[in-house]
């Protein structure tokens, strides 16, 4: 949000654009103010090759016209832009949170929805404290009533500490089939003033780190905002620290790109490149292009495993394959989730075989115990995918003995839930001895394979 991007030597757009280019933001929330500032922030937008999130806009319900000319105006300006509106709600005739006003604002929000949807603009009630769009509840309360497709809210964390604080898993999941974005900050438990509850990301007591999780748990996939609004101090510096602070609730990137062999043991066969695609002479295998971020084996490359062991765990990661290819991706080296070229396959050879199932045990000389996808959600080869899992690792006595069984608790293949609360009764077939701590290990010797962007969160009980 723009509003932690000005300081003395930042006062233009041009100048905070760059500055949040520069530090890794995908882009900015500026505040409307009048059409000419909203134009140059849109030139400047598209000099930087950034993108413009939400426009931060006001609506006076009691006011004679409230479809005013601004948020007409901001319309205009962001057709075309795949913008959101972001629209605080005040009025004096009403207290904060008062449903005597929707019967006059319902209307006027549909009116809002309407002008905007011919242009693709989404519009996201803003809660605010002290407005009457006060809470989140009262977001979601009218766009229920809205009932437009491109009408929705925004769950703010500081405005949310400050007028509830209470029942995070309740709200996120009320708001969730109508969130289009989301703001965060760091912030004190308790604090009830905007020093205690608006820090950068780095400060503060209350763990901002649960909200994400929780977000990912319910499939939130929108964009996430950057509260700074009077953080005192050299907005490049708070900028930085909030962004470091990101980076570390994203989890600890295994790829890094230039050294991303560092983060696991020798291994040959396996070679860092900038991207792959396709051969088209033989789509069976990949061909790829000079740079880094990337890691490829082209069909003949050695387990890779990281130097850090790990135990329960939340990973994402991304895949190529070309056609008819096989890798696996092993939690603690033990359990695998399949890497297979599934697209279009109604039915696989045996359970877990496809790609996203949880490949089976070797028992008695034969495959059992394997998991298949709930549904298939493979990409045709030569396509980037991506798996997002939560893996609980067993547990043992001092004397050895297993005293809980490891667990999938969530593999999402490509945006799509294929297994949950899968209970693992032994390792996977080749997978290592099972164990409470272990490695993760990829698969580099059944097919030409490349993984990008593979970063890990460690998670407590």
């Amino acid at each position: 949000m723009d509003t932690g991007t000005r300081d003395a030597t930042h006062q233009t757009a041009e100048s905070q654009v760059t500055l949040v280019k520069e530090l890794g933001f995908d882009g900015i929330g500026p505040c409307y103010s009048k059409p000419q500032a909203l134009r140059e922030m849109l030139e400047a937008v598209d000099r930087q090759h950034s993108k413009l999130f939400a426009l931060y806009v006001g609506l006076d319900l009691d006011a004679a016209t409230p479809l005013s000319p601004a948020i007409r105006d901001a319309i205009d300006q962001l057709r075309g832009r795949d913008a959101v509106i972001w629209l605080y709600v005040t009025s004096k005739a009403n207290k904060p949170s008062d449903p005597a006003g929707d019967a006059r604002a319902v209307p006027i929000l549909r009116e809002v929805a309407d002008l905007a949807a011919p242009a693709g603009v989404k519009v996201a009630l803003y809660p605010h404290a002290t407005m009457w769009v006060e809470r989140v509840d009262d977001a979601v309360r009218l766009a229920r009533q809205v009932d437009k497709k491109n009408f929705g809210a925004t769950f703010n964390l500081c405005h949310w500490l400050m007028v509830d604080g209470k029942d995070l898993d309740v709200r996120l999941k009320e708001a969730l089939p109508y969130l289009f974005v989301v703001t965060i900050s760091g912030a004190d438990t308790g604090g009830k003033d905007w020093g205690k509850l608006i820090q950068p990301l780095d400060s503060g007591s209350f763990d901002v780190s649960q909200v994400l999780t929780k977000l990912k748990q319910l499939g939130y996939a929108g964009p996430v905002g950057l509260q700074h609004y009077g953080i005192p101090g050299d907005v490049r510096a708070n900028l930085q620290r909030s962004m470091n602070a990101w980076q570390r609730m994203q989890g600890t990137a295994l790829m890094q790109p230039g050294t991303a062999l560092a983060a696991w043991e020798p291994a040959t066969g396996w070679s860092e490149v900038g991207n792959v695609s396709l051969d088209p002479q033989n789509p069976g295998r990949l061909q790829t292009e000079p740079g880094t971020g990337v890691l490829v084996s082209q069909g003949a490359g050695q387990y890779l495993l990281t130097k850090e062991r790990f135990g329960d765990v939340e990973v994402h990661l991304e895949f190529m394959i070309p056609q008819h290819s096989n890798s696996g991706v092993y939690f603690l080296g033990s359990h695998e989730v399949q890497v297979y070229d599934s697209f279009g396959v109604a039915k696989d050879q045996y359970p877990g075989i496809e790609c996203g199932g949880i490949y089976p045990e070797w028992v008695n000389d034969a495959n059992v115990r394997g998991h298949s996808p709930r549904v298939n959600a493979s990409k045709p080869p030569g396509e980037w995918q991506s798996f997002d899992v939560t893996y609980r690792a067993p547990r043992f006595d001092a004397a050895g003995n297993k005293t809980r069984n490891a667990r999938f608790d969530k593999v999402i293949h490509n945006g799509q839930l294929v297994q949950e609360n899968v209970e693992l009764l032994g390792p996977t077939r080749v997978g290592l001895a099972e164990q409470a701590r272990g490695p993760l290990r990829l698969q580099g010797d059944h097919g030409p394979v490349a993984y990008r962007n593979l970063s890990v969160r460690q998670l407590g009980e």
